[in-house]
């Protein structure tokens, strides 16, 4: 037959140092706290990088699919200068995104009442 069990049932109260516990299992129970804050601060910084590195790489795609579109359409004939411009502009545009977040700063050439985002990537 099952046992049920309660929640808080069964388990120890923690212990304080008020209560008599010997001051080396108090130490040692420190030290695993900090240990798994450690643990848990190390995770963390490895997550936030990983979720940059993302961001960069997203970043550098889309400048390179710009750049790929400005070579495709210098090799057409019949097009005009508006999409040519308009390549052009978004090229800048994703250049000056990831020189931004590399540096940290837009560039000065960079459209200056404009927030760089990336495009879309068209796959």
């Amino acid at each position: 037959m099952a046992r049920k069990h309660k929640q808080g049932q069964g388990h120890a109260p923690a212990p304080d140092a008020s209560a008599g516990v010997d001051p080396n299992v108090a130490l040692f129970a420190s030290y695993m706290r900090d240990g798994e804050q450690r643990e848990r601060k190390a995770k963390k910084a490895a997550r936030e990088d990983r979720l940059k590195a993302e961001a960069a790489a997203s970043l550098v795609a889309v400048k390179d699919a710009a750049a790929a579109e400005v070579k495709r359409l210098r090799g057409r004939e019949g097009v005009s200068a508006e999409q040519r411009g308009a390549a052009d502009a978004a090229y800048r545009d994703a250049l000056a995104a990831v020189v931004a977040a590399e540096t940290g700063e837009a560039p000065a050439w960079a459209p200056p009442a404009q927030e760089l985002e990336p495009a879309e990537v068209e796959g």
